[in-house]
């Protein structure tokens, strides 16, 4: 009987070799025949009910690789599976929503001290020349929150204005 290997246009090497030893012969039943849909239980499928044995609660929070491999806290806030950064949902709960356009930066640029007072708002691009300037931008930036705190402290004191 010759096969025809008129599919295999371009595979020279398959080219009239004969059928695999272990291929199914002619008039074979596979063994799952019948059971189109149907997915038999084994040791590792879930029963009814069952629920995972690394499910972490709400409120967990986990050290893990953020935006360009740099290491985050990440924490639950809901289910199923729903994550933010540690850094967001502290600001998030202290001075509300973050607005569109918006980013959380660290002062210290240590990105697991999500304290409330190392961490500010700033724009895209205000974050961004903070980091392309550098040194000299870090010390700008210091200037400035040194300058707010000063001036929340004249207001808060009993002759401030």
């Amino acid at each position: 009987m010759e096969r025809d290997n008129s599919y295999l246009i371009g595979n020279q090497f398959a080219k009239g070799s004969k059928p695999n030893k272990t291929s199914f012969k002619v008039g074979s039943i596979p063994w799952n025949k019948g059971t189109k849909g149907i997915m038999k239980p084994n040791s590792g499928s879930f029963k009814k009910g069952q629920k995972s044995n690394n499910k972490m609660p709400i409120g967990t929070i986990v050290e893990r690789n953020g935006k360009n491999n740099i290491i985050r806290k990440f924490i639950k806030i809901s289910e199923p599976n729903k994550w933010i950064e540690n850094a967001k949902f502290v600001w998030i709960k202290n001075n509300g929503l973050i607005p569109k356009g918006f980013l959380i930066h660290h002062i210290d640029e240590n990105p697991l001290n999500d304290n409330i007072d190392n961490l500010a708002i700033l724009t895209r691009k205000g974050h961004f020349e903070i980091h392309k300037i550098g040194e000299m931008g870090r010390n700008r930036l210091k200037e400035i929150y040194e300058a707010k705190l000063g001036n929340a402290e004249k207001e808060d004191s009993p002759g401030g204005t």
